[in-house]
Order: C-alpha cells, then structure tokens, then sequence
C-alpha cells in the first residue's frame, strides 16, 4: 500500500561532471508533467553541448503516456542543441511502456546512472 509521502512527486538537478542529471521521483503524469518539463528545460538550457541531459527514472513509480511524450519532446530540444537526452530506468512500471512502445533504443535507456553517464561519455 502506498502511503502519501510515496505519491509525492519530486525533481532535482544537478551537474555531474559535463553532464546535467534530472532525477525523478513519484509518479509523472498529466498532473506532475509540467514540473519535469520546466526541470527538464533548465537543464537543456544550462548543458554545454555535446554533454548531455541524463533524466534519471529510477525514482518513478508510474510512467504515464504524457510523461513519455515530455521525454521524447525533451530528446528532440536536446538533439536539436547538439546534445544528447539519455534516460535511466530499471522499475518495470517504467521499462514496460517504453517497451512497449518500443522507445528503449530511441530514449537510450540504461539501467543505471553511471552506465548512462559512460555511455554519454563516449558520445
């Protein structure tokens, strides 16, 4: 049973070495999305492309399709900056409908945090 403090949605950013990492927690819907798309642009605004925004969803208990449409219009702002939107998710509440919509390989997703920032790295 999921008690209030679980359903509180939550975002932070902060640099981590080049890159900017917005991490996520709680449930990101069509009531939450605007706060992780003005989280999401500050940070495409502050990022010195070619580094990269890294959304970390590990946090996430509910992924909902609009939160989905925010990371691929997010990705979009990215590449069109010269840098890159890389997201971090293992919670199958997350993984399952970016699976199924088969976005897995267009978000780029990774399992965790350093394997997103190695992963950048290399970019």
């Amino acid at each position: 049973m999921r008690t209030d403090d679980d359903a509180l949605f939550r975002t932070t950013s902060e640099s981590v070495g080049a890159a900017v990492v917005v991490r996520v927690a709680g449930e990101l819907d069509q009531v939450t999305v605007d706060e992780l798309s003005d989280c999401l642009s500050g940070a495409t605004g502050s990022v010195d492309p070619p580094a990269p925004v890294v959304v970390d969803l590990t946090g996430l208990h509910f992924l909902g399709a609009c939160g989905i449409g925010l990371l691929l219009e997010h990705q979009d702002l990215c590449l069109r900056r010269g840098c890159a939107l890389v997201v971090v998710a293992s919670a199958p509440a997350v993984l399952r409908p970016l699976e199924v919509l088969e976005l897995m390989d267009v978000l780029g997703v990774r399992p965790t945090l350093p394997d997103a920032l190695a992963v950048s790295g290399r970019a």
